[in-house]
């Protein structure tokens, strides 16, 4: 129980840890890469962090806990200590409840460690990558010494299959043949031949056997290789083996998963597959069953944890149950985010489930079709962001191929379908009547919020198209300057009332195809029988970036729309006659971008397909020189991979989505202030606490003001004793610490406060007690 005990007071730790940082990750731990025995569970490397999962605690730890990167390779646990080290070789390690990185030496190299092939033995960390073999000092932080060779054998042409330690010995398997070479673990940077790879035996008895080794055990001493991966135990509770081994059917001389000499014949822990052959142009299918797990934590009273690559069971001693389901982040890989109008987010995943965050929390996830069609690989490979929403909670959402879908109460019940099989206005891209497919990259709310835009892919010129409220569908067909229509922004122009709509276009369905913009200009829908006439659409075409735009921005501060391709940021307004890069932009690196937000203050935030996000902020007189802002999983971010940006002004968030989740950034600077102590602010100003206790709180917060706000704070004789202002206000909040300016705390007592801003003047008292 003492492990446990410790597990649990580091969990604790690692909350709180984390709840003053302002990067909170939310990830799906998939798939298990592999695990260790702890406490009453498994602590398990996943491609969403590092997760300990027992029948009663499920905890996830990921960049925002500390550590190095999202997808970890291998944990490694000794009596005092827990390892995890990322799929490019990052070295972390539990610290007072944190994680801390110990080394990014080996990130650089972009070379992948094995799954599971890591070992440790007294200061070393012995780490297999794909194509060597590394040794690490864990005391001094470097690396000894990264050998290719082992014998006769090149890692950069076969890799390690299997490799364990077992005193001062280091096995590793290639293939079908098992290495062996004496280690002193203490002193191996003094071993001058641990570079030599004729220091290396074949353990002769164990090699050539007909299978490659994935797993190297020792039974009553005698070592022991298996052709499948697991874990193999045997002790005097008797024989337990839990590995992915195959066979044909549950039966008593089948190799089944054996727990302490019982074998379960559940057929919840075995997955049905089939091997196919073509002889003779026959094709020969062969079905077979295969344990679904290969690593176990054993628990007393027959009870065990037991886990695979995308299954965690508990075993009670007599049933199975599964604990796989990660509640806290069920949806899964988040391709699309859009921030709701009154706060909060809406996720779509690649598989076709919404789900929605308010806070801490997740719904749980909503297909958007019963049959469970999700835009999968198209999402990424087109950059698809064809989900919006209104103030009303009705969502719209297109699926690849399908068509187009209308929601009501933010995505959880689906109201209205426009299928490309009902023969409706949008175009077939196929031009096949026999197999309609209507394709989109993008959908928006309309400017009014009375309905939605979208495009349809044409190879006559994509339509564009409105979908108002009571289901009504209406085109503008082929009027596009080209195939696929994409990154749209609508508005209203102030002078005339008209609907102005932008779109990125795109040559080809490819995200490196050529592209510009075509500007559409019309009267309301309302105006013309409530659709789109063609007849009465202006159109202008606008050109000048390398590529298709992939995601765009509207700056209204500066009437610039801010643009993204695949390799380049471009910016345009009315009066330019071509889309421009900017001249200035130290600091952000080559990368190719996926997505762009901007905030409430004119910064843009970009995302980026490997190297992490950027916020850019432009001069205010000139676009063409921008300041960059780097940001990375060293800095929080649950991985470098950023599909999806979106700005939530509203409660002071950007959102990033992942492959394999969604990261959430506070800052306070990322609220809008827009409103703020006039008569149409959205809640009035608050101070607290109130009273305030400077030994027990550590400010008070002055919310909901304006960002031109002064904050003056008078003792009871009227004398000035603190002055709040400029960079002290920052998104609608100032804090203040209860010092006066000269840096003594004030006595305690009533204090009146005076807050003025542009229109408005609020004043109040303040009780100080020490």
């Amino acid at each position: 129980m003492k492990i446990l005990s410790k597990l649990i007071c580091i969990l604790a730790l690692a909350t709180t840890a984390f709840a003053v940082d302002g990067w909170l990750n939310f990830s799906s731990p998939l798939p298990i890469k592999s695990a260790a025995p702890y406490g009453d569970g498994l602590l398990m490397a996943t491609g969403g962090g590092v997760r300990y999962r027992t029948n009663t605690a499920d905890d996830l730890y990921t960049t925002s806990n500390g550590l190095g990167d999202q997808s970890i390779s291998a944990v490694v646990v000794s009596e005092n200590e827990i390892f995890a080290v990322s799929d490019f070789g990052i070295i972390s390690t539990m610290v007072n409840g944190y994680w801390q990185v110990l080394s990014r030496s080996y990130a650089s190299n972009k070379v992948y460690v094995i799954p599971g092939m890591v070992c440790l033995s007294g200061s070393v960390l012995t780490i297999a990558f794909e194509n060597r073999l590394s040794f690490f000092n864990l005391k001094t932080l470097t690396s000894i010494i990264t050998v290719d060779r082992i014998s006769d054998v090149s890692l950069t042409s076969e890799s390690i299959s299997a490799m364990k330690v077992r005193g001062d010995s280091l096995f590793v398997a290639v293939g079908q043949s098992l290495y062996v070479r004496k280690m002193d673990w203490e002193n191996l940077e003094s071993d001058v031949q641990l570079y030599n790879q004729d220091s290396w035996s074949v353990v002769k008895s164990a090699s050539n056997k007909g299978y490659d080794i994935k797993d190297i055990a020792w039974k009553n001493g005698k070592l022991m290789t298996f052709p499948s991966e697991g874990m193999r135990i045997w002790d005097k509770d008797g024989e337990t083996v839990v590995a992915l081994d195959t066979f044909s059917v549950i039966s008593s001389d089948a190799p089944l998963v054996t727990l302490r000499g019982h074998a379960l014949e559940d057929s919840v822990l075995y997955e049905k597959k089939e091997s196919v052959k073509i002889i003779k142009n026959d094709t020969i299918r062969h079905p077979y069953l295969q344990s679904k797990v290969c690593w176990v934590s054993l628990q007393p009273s027959g009870k065990a944890i037991l886990a695979g690559p995308n299954d965690i069971f508990y075993y009670d001693g007599r049933k199975l149950s599964e604990l796989i389901e990660y509640k806290k982040f069920a949806v899964g890989g988040a391709y699309e985010l859009q921030v709701l109008p009154g706060g909060g987010v809406l996720a779509a995943s690649k598989k076709g489930l919404f789900s929605r965050n308010f806070g801490n929390e997740w719904s749980e996830p909503k297909l958007a079709l019963p049959s469970a069609i999700g835009n999968n690989t198209d999402a990424l490979g087109h950059n698809m962001k064809t989900l919006s929403v209104i103030p009303d909670g009705t969502v719209f959402y297109h699926i690849w191929g399908q068509g187009y879908f209308m929601y009501s109460q933010w995505g959880e019940s689906l109201e209205t379908s426009f299928m490309a099989t009902e023969g409706l206005c949008m175009d077939n891209i196929l031009e096949n009547p026999k197999t309609p497919y209507t394709v989109a990259v993008w959908t928006i709310p309309a400017p009014d919020n009375n309905g939605f835009l979208t495009t349809s892919g044409s190879n006559s010129g994509y339509s564009l198209i409105y979908v108002d409220l009571n289901g009504n569908i209406s085109c503008a067909n082929n009027i596009g300057s080209a195939m696929l229509g994409g990154p749209m922004v609508a508005r209203i122009d102030k002078e005339t009332g008209d609907w102005k709509v932008y779109v990125g276009t795109r040559k080809e369905l490819t995200t490196d195809a050529d592209g510009g913009l075509d500007v559409f200009t019309f009267p309301p829908p309302k105006q013309m029988g409530g659709e789109l006439k063609k007849s009465k659409i202006q159109v202008k075409n606008y050109y000048g970036t390398p590529s298709t735009p992939l995601d765009m921005v509207y700056e209204p501060k500066t009437d610039y729309f801010w643009i993204v391709t695949a390799s380049s940021l471009a910016y345009w307004n009315e009066e330019q006659d071509s889309l421009r890069t900017p001249l200035s932009t130290n600091g952000l690196t080559s990368a190719s971008f996926t997505s762009i937000d901007v905030d409430s203050r004119g910064n843009l935030w970009v995302g980026t397909s490997t190297n992490g996000a950027y916020r850019l902020t432009p001069r205010v007189t000139n676009p063409d020189t921008l300041s960059v802002t780097h940001f990375t999983t060293w800095h929080g971010l649950l991985s470098d991979r950023v599909q999806d940006v979106a700005i939530d002004s509203l409660l002071g968030y950007v959102w990033f989505a992942h492959d394999n989740g969604v990261t959430r950034y506070t800052r306070n600077d990322l609220r809008s202030t827009e409103g703020n102590m006039t008569d149409a602010a959205r809640e009035e100003v608050k101070v607290f606490p109130n009273p305030f206790r400077p030994n027990r709180h550590q400010y008070v917060l002055f919310n909901n003001i304006s960002d031109d706000a002064v904050i003056n704070i008078y003792n009871r004789g009227g004398r000035l004793v603190a002055t709040l202002a400029n960079e002290r206000v920052v998104g609608g909040r100032a804090e203040w610490d209860g010092r006066m300016d000269n840096g003594n705390i004030v006595a305690p007592g009533v204090y009146q406060y005076i807050i003025r801003g542009k229109s408005k003047i609020k004043k109040g008292k303040l009780l100080v007690i020490h």
